[in-house]
C-alpha cells in the first residue's frame, strides 16, 4: 500500500495542491508495485468540491478500485469528502476510533475521521460494513479512557449520552 499524504492542501507548499501533481504521484506508486493507493487530506483542509476535482484525475491513471481515501477532520469536512469519494466509486476508507491520530507537521489539524462517525454514515446509506456500531463506540470509550481524552466522534458522544438516558 501507497500512501499520499497532503492531497488537498499541505503546510509547505499551500492550500492549493495540483490534482495532476496527486495523480501522477499515485502512478508512480503503482509503478513501483503497490496494489493500493491511499490519497490523504493528510491537515483536513479539503472540501468535496476539490476531492472530487483532485480524485477525478486521479482515476485517470489509476483504476478507481486500487484507491483509498484517507480525511482528517479539521474544518468538518471529513465525512461529506468520504461521501463524494463514494460517489465515484472509491469504496476503502481510513478512519480512526474515535478519531484517534493527527498530523504533527501541521499545527491545528484535527484527527482522522471518526470510524464510528463513518459507520453511522454508512449505515444510514444501507452500505453494509460488518462492524457492530456499539462495539465499535465500547472500544473507542475504551482507549479514550485509557488515554485521557475525549473522544472526537460525534456518534459516540450522541449514542453514549442517549445509553446514560436509559
Amino acid at each position: 500500500r501507497g500512501y499520499v499524504s497532503c492531497v488537498l492542501g499541505c503546510p509547505y507548499e499551500g492550500a492549493t495542491i495540483s490534482p495532476a501533481r496527486v495523480a501522477s504521484v499515485a502512478g508512480q506508486l503503482v509503478e513501483l508495485g503497490c496494489c493500493e493507493i491511499s490519497l490523504g487530506d493528510t491537515i483536513g483542509i479539503g472540501t468535496p468540491g476539490n476531492t472530487v476535482t483532485m480524485l477525478e484525475a486521479t482515476q485517470a491513471t489509476v483504476e478507481t478500485e486500487m484507491l483509498a481515501v484517507h480525511f482528517h477532520d479539521t474544518y468538518g469536512q471529513a465525512l461529506a469528502n468520504i461521501y463524494a469519494s463514494l460517489l465515484l466509486g472509491v469504496s476503502t476508507i481510513d478512519a480512526s476510533v474515535s478519531g484517534l491520530g493527527g498530523c504533527p507537521y501541521a499545527p491545528g489539524a484535527a484527527g482522522n475521521v471518526a470510524t464510528e462517525d463513518v459507520v453511522y454514515m454508512l449505515n444510514g446509506m444501507g452500505i453494509q460494513t460488518g462492524i457492530d456500531l456499539d462495539k465499535l463506540i465500547d472500544a473507542g470509550s475504551f482507549i479514550s479512557n485509557v488515554l485521557d481524552r475525549e473522544s472526537r466522534s460525534k456518534v459516540a458522544k450522541a449514542m453514549t449520552a442517549k445509553r446514560n438516558q436509559s
